[in-house]
């Protein structure tokens, strides 16, 4: 309950008092509420207020995250909306780093330009909102999609498609929609990283894996697969190759998230490996020599076959 309230806490700021003013406030707001030019020129020269961005200001003493987002919000004007990394950390989407400039899409009649650490983009398309607590913010496939386009890596695209996929933020049939919708430049990574999680993979080691593999000629597994054990249970391994009941993990406290879903991997192992199927994990770092980690994936299902030839396992 206590990180339910401080993630409320930090998305939606209770102002101090009833009846303070909105910890961001624009010049015209300001106006409206009465205040003269000259109130407000006081304000700022005492240093009560600062000038966080042209005619927005921060009325209360600390800058916080959430409130650049309102500043940014408040200076591009109406019909602004959040997207990229700003709008996925507003979201809670796991994992996205602060940005060091705010996204903000606005609708093409908004002629506000960017400026400073607010990066503000026209788009003919209609702007989207997530409909929940905190700022104006594009849905998540969208801001995803932003975000993707901008990253340098293909790591970091895959990780982060991944991610929204896992945590059921979106789809991949809406992150497709908002490929196709959007920019064909600079959207390589998000192209391939979008087919990769299509085929099934869960995250971004396991997609790399599977095209080493499948660039090696190793084929017939199947990815993400579902194993129905004799108890009735199921078990959901990484790569499985049903006719040889060999099951391959890619495992790795960072890419699994959390330690939890780290000693969730040895379960399985234990509960598969009890009722007959072969085993082995390898960690991220293994995809780093790509001809190694094909010949030893391949040297393990040829041992397996030559086990089960002779009657072992």
């Amino acid at each position: 309950m206590l990180d339910d309230e401080a993630a409320l806490d930090r998305l939606c700021p209770l102002p101090p008092e009833p009846n303070a003013l909105p910890r961001v406030l624009s010049r015209a707001e300001a106006i409206a509420r009465g205040l003269t030019r000259g109130a407000i020129e006081h304000r700022l020269a005492t240093g009560a207020w600062r000038r966080v961005l042209p005619r927005t200001f921060l009325t209360v003493d600390t800058f916080t995250e959430s409130d650049r987002w309102l500043a940014a919000l408040t200076f591009a004007g109406e019909g602004a909306a959040l997207s990229s990394a700003a709008a996925l950390r507003a979201s809670d989407v796991r994992r996205v780093a602060e940005p060091p400039r705010v996204l903000v899409l606005v609708p093409p009649a908004n002629r506000t330009l960017s400026h400073a650490w607010v990066q503000v983009r026209r788009t003919y398309r209609p702007i989207v909102l997530y409909r929940w607590l905190g700022p104006a913010r594009v849905e998540v496939g969208r801001a995803t999609a932003d975000l993707a386009l901008a990253m340098t890596r293909l790591d970091d695209v895959r990780a982060l498609v991944a991610r929204v996929v896992q945590d059921q933020l979106c789809t991949i049939a809406e992150l497709g929609a908002e490929l196709e919708s959007g920019p064909r430049r600079g959207s390589a990574y998000f192209r391939q990283a979008l087919a990769e999680v299509g085929w099934g993979a869960a995250s971004a080691p396991e997609a790399e894996a599977a095209r080493i593999l499948r660039a090696a000629g190793i084929t017939g597994f199947v990815q993400n697969a579902s194993i129905r054990l004799p108890d009735g249970s199921t078990r959901v391994v990484d790569f499985y190759w049903p006719r040889l009941r060999a099951c391959l993990e890619i495992d790795s406290v960072e890419w699994h998230f959390d330690r939890a879903g780290w000693a969730g991997t040895w379960e399985r192992h234990l509960d598969l490996t009890k009722f007959g199927h072969s085993v082995i994990h390898r960690p991220p770092s293994a995809l780093r020599d790509k001809a190694r980690f094909a010949q030893d994936v391949r040297d393990w299902l040829a041992g397996r076959e030559a086990d089960l030839a002779r009657g072992v396992g």
